[in-house]
């Protein structure tokens, strides 16, 4: 893994650094991570980092979108996406040549170079083993503090099914790079008062089918709070604490389109990745999301993840 990872970084002098849309932490902390790692670790190459969305970290974004002749003379890395659908910018697919590193399961090939793990918790757990195992020392606080932030809010502080020692061993060896383990909780968990007033109407939106809590939030909804409509989907873990749902999903109109839902799913031990890739989406075994539903179809998945159980 390390040996085609260090080969193939080292034969470009311009990477360009992609993830999924709607991103989560373990998207951006992957694509942080690797893109500071490199910046530390090679400083004659250039490092751009691509995607248009940055979901509840808008100050990452760059102020100005990285150029066609870039990406064109670059190697591209894509990170924690499964399908090609899902990268937040297209453009990938015209770099000199393109590296994948996923934990996801696998749906396709799209990659020239394709590092999977789908043993994995998180991207940033098998960006942290490669670090590792080409140094420890390579890792610096500001990348082991993208990395376990990742890892942190992929494994929902260590409390998923797919949290094993190797994940626990992992994350401990990039905590010992010297980050603070209790701000990194603060910063990544507490919230202010408009988001906390907003999950307090998640929670009075929630309905149930069985197992299966759902809450269906609109455009208007959410007028009174400075929470986007994509950024509202990922609360969806409020609702995973109650011993009684065994799926728990959120739903919310497209921002463009409010005719069509995009929406998050999540489960405690079923797998849910099947159902969602029939509904425009896919992703982990107990997180997925789906696109582009009329509110029929938002139903019929609610009734169709209620049959399963």
């Amino acid at each position: 893994m390390k040996s085609i990872f260090q080969e193939t970084l080292e034969q470009f002098n311009i990477v360009t650094i992609f993830r999924h849309e709607n991103p989560d932490m373990d998207a951006l902390g992957s694509q942080l991570g690797l893109g500071n790692w490199i910046n530390e670790n090679y400083p004659d190459k250039q490092v751009f980092l691509c995607g248009y969305d940055f979901g509840r970290h808008q100050e990452l974004s760059s102020k100005e979108p990285v150029s066609l002749e870039i990406i064109e003379n670059s190697l591209a890395i894509i990170l924690d996406t499964a399908n090609s659908a899902r990268v937040d910018d297209e453009r990938f697919k015209l770099a000199k040549k393109t590296m994948r590193i996923d934990h996801h399961p696998y749906v396709e090939r799209f990659a020239d170079v394709e590092i999977i793990v789908v043993e994995d918790a998180a991207t940033c757990q098998l960006l942290g083993e490669l670090f590792i195992e080409i140094g420890l020392e390579t890792i610096s606080l500001k990348t082991a503090e993208y990395l376990y932030q990742g890892i942190l809010t992929d494994t929902l502080c260590f409390r998923t099914n797919n949290t094993t020692p190797k994940t626990l061993s992992i994350a401990s060896q990039i905590a010992s790079r010297g980050i603070n383990i209790s701000k990194i909780n603060q910063k990544v968990f507490d919230i202010d008062i408009d988001t906390f007033n907003y999950i307090s109407l998640l929670r009075n939106k929630v309905k149930t089918r069985g197992g299966v809590a759902y809450a269906i939030i609109t455009q208007n909804d959410l007028q009174p709070f400075t929470i986007s409509i994509n950024q509202a989907r990922e609360y969806v873990s409020e609702l995973g604490n109650v011993k009684d749902y065994l799926v728990w999903c959120i739903f919310t109109q497209d921002e463009e389109n409010p005719n069509v839902y995009k929406g998050s799913l999540r489960s405690k031990d079923i797998a849910i990745n099947d159902i969602a890739s029939r509904y425009n989406g896919g992703g982990h075994k107990n997180a997925c999301g789906v696109k582009n539903l009329t509110i029929e179809q938002v139903n019929q998945l609610i009734k169709d993840l209620e049959e399963m159980l």
